[in-house]
């Protein structure tokens, strides 16, 4: 017998009500499994997922108090009305989102917000043939410069001049406490820009009393800051000013000679009121130039502004803010107490002055020179578009004609030919991608067409004084044709040149605005002629619409001009090869690493695949 013995009652029909209540539970459970499959089929999951707020006191109702047990609290959670059922289907349908379900609508893009001062440029005519700002009605300007102008035989100010000039000396007429707006100008080539800061620049230095660098004018390359330098020159007689130039064409020992001077009474002294320069040179002067002082800096103003942006050298634009920060003891934190006195005699940052004909309208870019509440001239459109197609916009002159030819890439010598002595086309600037399809072209040219066309290289190699010599002489007519790569069109301003052909097609919009840009300047009628392959028209075409230009015409050439040529350019093309060849070997127009360079690309041109999308910008001479 068991030490301890329990007997319990035991309800015989409590066995039977047990096994009916997890029938019936059973039962309501695949019930509520088979409604959820039907909404999942009908119902598409949602791809954004929204989660219902609960009111507290709600959320309260639900919570299983420690007084009642399970089976108390069942009941109330299975009386539930169909709607609500179906409710709740909804809510736990979009609760969560389910990973891996496929979505293919497409995004909506969201629209992108250009600052008020891009959104809303102040618009500028291209149009130069019908001007009528006469220089002699315009009270603003100085009488030297009326006179100066003048002289070299202006008599009307383009568009660009007669609104943006007349804005910046008004900037200028405000109290000293007020700075004044920095401004960008986009505006095709040939249009003016120079003159436009050139001019304002000189009327408001004109009266400053002292000889202190008041004017800093950066320029990529040398040519071109040779060329503004002779506009200051030329506009700034008559007056005090002093110009220097500043690019590297002579020793940085006889440069610091021409701009500081050492005085036992006054120490180091600026000898120049103007400097124009490149980036990388005024880098060694801040560094290396005692006496070098921006302290009393007026002007900063960067032309040919997207490309300096590109290639920033040295960081330049940091040591020049960095040097007037030091110089100035408001900005470097040492001035005295912040008065009205003190604020109208202290030296303002200086008015940032930013031009080019394919000036980024992006602000991202844009925002790197730091400009204060700026301004913008644009001659392009701006009605027709959505904010962020805005930044692709360029504008090329109204006298611009522009067109396109497509040929096989055996024809194109042949097509060049035609438009150069059959159509009898004067004063052309012909760009290739490389500088030794550049050469051979030139050489094929003075081959072939020895009789009727008279045809040089301008390329790096040459030095400085005789490019100018070419450009002398292709102005004078006494060359016809010129042929280099697109260093040539970068702002330098070859006079009177009346069409343009891109032997090789641009690389990007900015490349072709510059290049058709040698042509049609200041109001003269021009026209540029792109030479294409029947894969690159598409490449070509696209690259239009991306800078917001209207396609072009085509030019079709018959088929009888090359069958009527092709004898003649067979017998140049081997007398080329047979002059290159002699080049290579004699080492008299070429150095080792240039003659390698050739070699090198005319073996790559032999195993070079069929020009695509993909290798598009590899096009060279097919000869």
């Amino acid at each position: 017998m068991d030490l301890f013995l329990i007997n319990r009652y035991k309800d015989p029909g409590e066995d039977i009500d047990l096994i009916h209540e997890e029938t019936t539970r059973l039962e309501k459970l695949k019930e509520k499994i088979e409604e959820r499959k039907k909404a999942f089929i009908k119902k598409e999951v949602p791809a954004v997922i929204h989660i219902k707020d609960v009111p507290v006191e709600a959320a309260s109702n639900n919570i299983v108090t420690g007084n009642k047990t399970e089976k108390e609290n069942e009941p109330e959670l299975n009386e539930i009305t169909e709607s609500q059922n179906s409710k709740s289907k909804e809510e736990v349908a979009i609760e969560f989102k389910v990973l891996g379900a496929s979505d293919f609508e497409k995004k909506t893009k969201v629209a992108r917000i250009l600052p008020y001062w891009l959104s809303h440029s102040l618009s500028i005519s291209t149009d130069l043939q019908n001007v009528s700002c006469l220089v002699e009605e315009q009270t603003w300007l100085h009488s030297t410069l009326k006179s100066n102008l003048l002289n070299e035989g202006i008599k009307h100010l383009f568009p660009v001049q007669s609104q943006v000039i007349p804005f910046v000396l008004n900037e200028h007429r405000k109290p000293k406490v007020f700075r004044p707006h920095d401004i960008c100008v986009s505006a095709p080539t040939g249009s003016g820009k120079t003159l436009t800061f050139v001019l304002p620049i000189i009327q408001l230095l004109i009266n400053e009393v002292g000889c202190h660098i008041r004017a800093l004018v950066v320029l990529p390359v040398q040519e071109l800051a040779a060329q503004v330098a002779n506009v200051f020159k030329k506009y700034s007689t008559k007056t005090h000013l002093k110009v220097a130039l500043l690019s590297g064409s002579v020793p940085l020992h006889q440069e610091q000679q021409k701009i500081v001077k050492y005085t036992e009474s006054s120490g180091w002294v600026s000898e120049v009121d103007i400097i124009v320069c490149t980036a990388g040179r005024l880098v060694e002067h801040i560094q290396n130039t005692d006496g070098f002082s921006l302290k009393y800096l007026k002007f900063l103003v960067i032309d040919e502004a997207d490309r300096i942006m590109d290639h920033i050298q040295n960081d330049w634009l940091y040591h020049v803010e960095r040097h007037i920060k030091l110089e100035n003891e408001l900005m470097a934190g040492k001035a005295p107490v912040l008065n009205w006195c003190n604020l109208n005699e202290h030296i303002k940052p200086p008015h940032k002055l930013l031009f080019s004909a394919t000036l980024s309208q992006d602000p991202e870019k844009l925002e790197q020179w730091g400009l204060f509440q700026p301004k913008l001239f644009s001659t392009a459109v701006t009605g027709d578009y959505e904010d962020d197609d805005q930044i692709r916009q360029y504008s090329t002159p109204a006298e611009l004609r522009e067109n396109f030819v497509v040929c096989n890439a055996e024809n194109k010598p042949l097509v060049l030919y035609h438009l150069l002595v059959e159509q009898k086309w004067d004063k052309v600037i012909c760009f290739t991608n490389a500088g030794d399809a550049a050469h051979r072209l030139t050489v094929l040219l003075n081959i072939w067409g020895k009789e009727n066309l008279t045809v040089a290289e301008l390329s790096a190699n040459l030095d400085r004084s005789t490019r100018e010599t070419v450009i002398k002489k292709f102005t004078q007519s006494k060359i016809n044709v010129l042929i280099g790569t697109d260093a040539l069109a970068r702002g330098i301003d070859i006079p009177d040149c009346n069409y343009v052909v891109s032997y090789d097609p641009p690389r990007n919009i900015k490349t072709y605005i510059h290049r058709v840009g040698r042509t049609g300047r200041a109001g003269k009628i021009g026209q540029a002629v792109t030479i294409l392959l029947p894969n690159q028209t598409g490449f070509f075409k696209d690259l239009l619409v991306k800078g917001r230009k209207s396609v072009i015409p085509e030019i079709r050439i018959p088929q009888d001009v090359f069958d009527r040529l092709s004898m003649s350019y067979e017998s140049a093309i081997q007398k080329t090869k047979e002059q290159i060849h002699v080049e290579i070997n004699s080492k008299t127009t070429l150095s080792p690493k240039g003659r390698q360079g050739i070699s090198c690309t005319r073996a790559a041109h032999e195993l070079e695949p069929p020009l695509s999308k993909e290798n598009y910008n590899t096009t060279s001479l097919a000869i």
